[in-house]
This record gives structure tokens, C-alpha cells and sequence, in this order.
């Protein structure tokens, strides 16, 4: 249970609770000539286990004293010292919960026993490292998320700069004439999940298709981008900007249909 991960310090601590109370417990114990002897030879084989860290064969040594009817002498301390076995810092199977039950079970069937305040700071003693613990266990979760979070923002901030660098690189390839390239980077940007500057790439793909002296001038590709970038990030510092580039750009695709229908008319008057 929760001893498990319990400090070397409260360790310490119990173990000296343990050797300081066995040490008064021995002379009590000698006193107890009264009684079952089979059930004080079993508490004193049980005591000697106990001391060998021999907690299994412990254990069942005070659990037989426990059961014996006729044991009323020795089961108050059985009790105590199998509530000692189950919070013992070097037992593998301690579990604190166990250990709180025993001595609480002393308390409620031998409330005049001599042990009984003993057991008590036992008692106060698992409940404050049981708090300890949760308060452990707690701030290791909040630690844990905040990492997590930290994580998160971190990722978060390498995404936006790879999405800045393509960004800048598209620009400076476009500047260069290098339009094929610039469109490729953009179109990567829109390829990342949730990259913040799509609607920079959307412009970017917009201007180089609306460009001059790109041999792949296409107006109705730009309209198309930039028509885009207006519809999906309308909230966007380079929505307005587009407006104006769908307006000039249509108006420019008009200009070039009626230079068309008045070439087709010069053909159909010259025949």
C-alpha cells in the first residue's frame, strides 16, 4: 500500500519507534506468568521471528495466539505486534492500511489494555504519513501535468517556428523568381496540422500565381487562393489586402474577356 513510497526519513523514524517500544514491550511481556502458556510460548516465538525479519512465520505465530479462545492475556499484544509487523520498514509486504487495522482492533476489543495508548500514536502516527503521502502522490500529478503542459508548449513552439522559417523561405524564393519552389513551401504550411500561418501561405500561393513574370501566371488560381484565405480566416490582418487583390484580379479577367470579344468580332467583320 502507501508505505511503499514512503521517505527514508519516516522510515527511520518507525524503525526507531519499533525498537524503542520492543524494547519496553520485552520487560512487559516478562511480567505475564498468568494466563495460556501455549499462547505467550507462541507470542515470544513470534517476538524472536520478528526480530529475524522473518515477518511471514511472524505473523502466523500472533494470528495463533489471536484465535486461541482461552489467549485473553496475550491477544491484546498479538494485536500490537502484528499491527508492528504490517508498518515494519522492511517488511516487502508492509501495507499501512493493515497495520492501522490492528491497532484500531486492539483499541475496540481491549480498550483497558496497557497498549492501548500506544496504539493510538500508532494510529495518529499512519494517518499522518497516509496524509503525506496523498499530498505526495498530488504534487507528483501536478508536476507531471505541468511537465506535460510544458511538453505541449514546447512542441507548439517548434511547430510555429518550422511554420515561421517555411514562411520566410517561401517569401525570399518568391523575391528571387524562384516561384515553383516558393509554392511548394507554401503548400507545405498548409499541409501542417495546425500551423498559425495558413493564411500567410494561402497569400503567399495567391501572390505567386498572380505574379508577372512568373511563367505559370495563372489569375484564376490567385482569385482562387486568395478567395480562400477570405472564406476560412476572415478574422485575418491579410483578409482585406486579398478583397482588394479578388477585386483587381477580377476586374483584370474581365478587361481580358472583352479583349477577347473584340478580337472575335475584328475576325467575324473581316471575313
Amino acid at each position: 500500500m502507501g508505505g511503499k513510497h514512503v521517505g527514508t526519513g519516516k522510515h527511520i523514524y518507525i524503525c526507531t519507534a519499533c525498537l524503542i517500544i520492543f524494547s519496553f514491550l520485552g520487560c512487559a511481556t516478562g511480567q505475564r506468568t498468568d494466563g495460556n502458556p501455549d499462547a505467550r510460548k507462541h507470542l515470544m516465538l513470534g517476538r524472536r521471528l520478528l526480530a529475524k525479519e522473518d515477518f511471514g512465520s511472524a505473523l502466523r505465530e500472533n494470528r495463533k495466539v489471536v484465535s486461541m479462545v482461552a489467549a485473553i492475556p496475550y491477544a491484546d499484544r498479538a494485536l500490537f505486534n502484528m499491527g508492528l509487523i504490517y508498518a515494519h520498514h522492511a517488511n516487502p509486504g508492509r501495507d499501512y492500511e493493515k497495520s492501522r487495522g490492528y491497532f484500531g482492533r486492539l483499541l475496540r476489543e481491549y480498550p483497558q489494555s496497557p497498549l492501548a495508548v500506544q496504539a493510538r500514536i500508532w494510529i495518529g502516527m499512519l494517518d499522518a504519513l497516509k496524509k503525506a503521502e496523498a499530498e505526495k502522490q498530488e504534487a507528483e500529478a501536478g508536476e507531471k501535468e505541468l511537465r506535460q503542459e510544458t511538453a505541449g508548449l514546447r512542441q507548439e513552439l517548434k511547430k510555429r517556428i518550422n511554420a515561421g522559417k517555411r514562411i520566410l523561405r517561401s517569401r525570399r524564393l518568391l523575391a528571387s523568381g524562384r516561384y515553383a519552389e516558393a509554392l511548394r513551401e507554401n503548400v507545405k504550411i498548409l499541409s501542417m496540422p495546425e500551423s498559425p500561418f495558413k493564411d500567410k501561405a494561402l497569400f503567399n500561393m495567391g501572390l505567386i500565381y498572380a505574379h508577372f513574370d512568373n511563367p505559370d501566371t495563372d489569375y484564376k488560381k490567385s482569385i482562387a487562393y486568395f478567395s480562400k484565405l477570405i472564406s476560412e480566416y476572415p478574422q485575418s490582418p491579410l483578409a482585406e489586402q486579398a478583397r482588394i487583390w479578388v477585386n483587381v484580379l477580377n476586374a483584370i479577367e474581365r478587361a481580358k474577356q472583352v479583349d477577347i470579344e473584340i478580337e472575335k468580332k475584328k475576325k467575324e467583320l473581316a471575313r
